[in-house]
């Protein structure tokens, strides 16, 4: 068995205090963003290959993972088709590209709680007469418990959508029930969300069409469409499971500039009377802006089957901490013993960081209370009706050389579109058998996102797949990485 993969030896971290890549200016000099030395084909923007720019087909797997070679630490060009995947299906949920406004294919997917009756709307008048294009949010916890309010005083929502792939599977099992995915598990049978593949191998279209136009005596290969396109390196295939989950920002309603840079949504808040201020239960019309994403699904690559882990920002979310490291830091067992620390001052407005304390103290301390929604902004505040202090968030993980570059060839290609203002934190795949220190063989080895897992970036389980591993169901079975069908958690 071949193990290998050195990390790459050039180095990437950001200057105190900004956000990587944030300025999309090449800076090969400061070591904020790499010297880019790769081409990249116009085809790699599109899953199908059909155009020189990001489309609305989405990628179903990874082509060049060679599930013989144990990946041990990243190094440069392992990564780049796994990124290139992140970034073609990011692209793809968000069609139509340059018409932000209009919806897109994501919003045609099935919420956590239109497929889980048991998990309610705390309010459910709210979602009468909800106008077309809304969304209807009502979760306001990070999967640890924690609340994240931004620089404003208003709370991060959350919310969790499921492809029809992924839907179907757990509508034909009953597993949408607490009843029903106890009886699965009594079953004997595993939980095994749909796999993506690709539907044809090269190889053998290019050998149909080269046998069809040898025998129609056709050079110029025009029997092509009688036998079906080729199928290119990045080709789409059979989509598999793809689970969603989004973090969503209140704006402020007088920074129309500020604003503008992120994916808009008007969106109505469901809210019960022991989440507000005043114990009346209400519905808040909001506009809610786009600053965190995990995008999750299941493909053939990988050391088992398992799922490709992205995560998506906004750049204006947060600085790196003066203590960032890379996502690749298997030497220590304790990465950051202080937490991780402030960089002080900062040349940018940051949605998640004020720099309240001084350079060099602990960051992303959770906030300590209970906290009210009121009827206007801030939203946020103490059960005296005061205005809560918003956390100071900083990135813990640097992003890897290569998703650097990835990032800034990505947006280059999105440059007019809002989504130029977003950014890959890193793309998590099981590259290995696992084992100390290698977790469940997940590369990069930490991955976290600043609004989805804001509280616990600096602990030991600081990574995405690793963390997922551990799912269970509500009847006790493992979950195949997903905790969806433990909905009451």
């Amino acid at each position: 068995m071949i193990v290998g993969c050195l990390f790459a030896a050039s180095s990437f971290g950001a200057s105190v205090g900004q956000a990587q890549n944030a300025s999309l200016q090449r800076a090969p000099g400061d070591g904020d963003i790499p010297v880019f030395t790769d081409a990249y084909d116009g085809s790699e923007f599109c899953a199908d290959g059909s155009s020189d720019a990001p489309c609305a087909i989405a990628p179903v797997d990874v082509p060049e993972f060679d599930a013989s070679f144990v990946y041990r630490f990243l190094a440069y060009h392992a990564q780049r088709p796994f990124d290139r995947f992140s970034w073609q299906a990011f692209t793809s949920l968000m069609d139509p590209l340059h018409r932000p406004n209009q919806p897109a294919r994501w919003e045609t997917f099935p919420t956590k709680r239109d497929l889980f009756a048991e998990v309610t709307y705390p309010n459910p008048a709210c979602g009468k007469d909800l106008p077309d294009g809304h969304l209807l949010l009502a979760s306001y916890l990070q999967s640890t418990g924690d609340i994240l309010i931004d620089q404003t005083g208003n709370f991060v929502l959350f919310e969790t959508r499921i492809n029809p792939v992924a839907a179907d599977y757990i509508t034909a099992n009953n597993l949408q029930t607490r009843s029903g995915r106890a009886a699965f598990a009594q079953s004997g049978q595993a939980i095994d969300f749909p796999t993506g593949h690709l539907q044809a191998d090269l190889a053998k279209v290019v050998s149909a069409v080269s046998t069809k136009a040898a025998a129609a005596n056709d050079p110029a290969n025009n029997a092509i469409s009688d036998v079906g396109p080729i199928i290119p390196v990045a080709a789409p295939g059979v989509m598999g499971a793809q689970l969603l989950k989004f973090a969503w920002r209140i704006l402020p309603t007088d920074d129309a500039t500020q604003n503008s840079r992120y994916l808009t949504r008007p969106a109505r808040i469901s809210l019960s009377g022991d989440q507000t201020l005043d114990g009346r239960a209400k519905c808040l019309d909001v506009t809610v802006g786009l600053v965190g994403m995990h995008l999750v699904q299941r493909v053939a690559s990988g050391n088992g089957d398992r799922w490709i882990w992205s995560s998506f920002e906004h750049i204006d979310n947060v600085p790196m901490a003066a203590n960032a490291r890379r996502p690749n830091s298997i030497i220590t067992k304790e990465p950051f013993e202080n937490g991780c620390l402030a960089p002080g001052a900062v040349d940018q407005q940051y949605a998640f960081y004020g720099g309240l304390g001084a350079s060099g103290d602990p960051a992303n301390q959770p906030i300590s209370g209970t906290l009210k929604w009121a009827d206007h902004t801030p939203y946020a505040r103490l059960s005296s009706g005061g205005r809560a202090t918003s956390p100071d968030i900083v990135r813990c993980w640097r992003l890897f050389s290569g998703t650097a570059e990835s990032n800034f060839v990505w947006q280059g290609r999105l440059s007019g579109s809002v989504l130029a203002n977003y950014m890959l934190l890193g793309t998590q795949w099981i590259g290995n058998p696992g084992g100390a220190p290698f977790g469940v063989g997940e590369v990069p080895r930490f991955l976290t996102n600043s609004t989805l897992e804001s509280f616990m970036q600096d602990q030991s389980d600081a990574t995405c797949l690793g963390c997922h591993a551990r799912a269970t169901s509500d009847a006790g079975q493992i979950a195949n990485f997903t905790f969806l069908l433990d909905p009451g958690s």
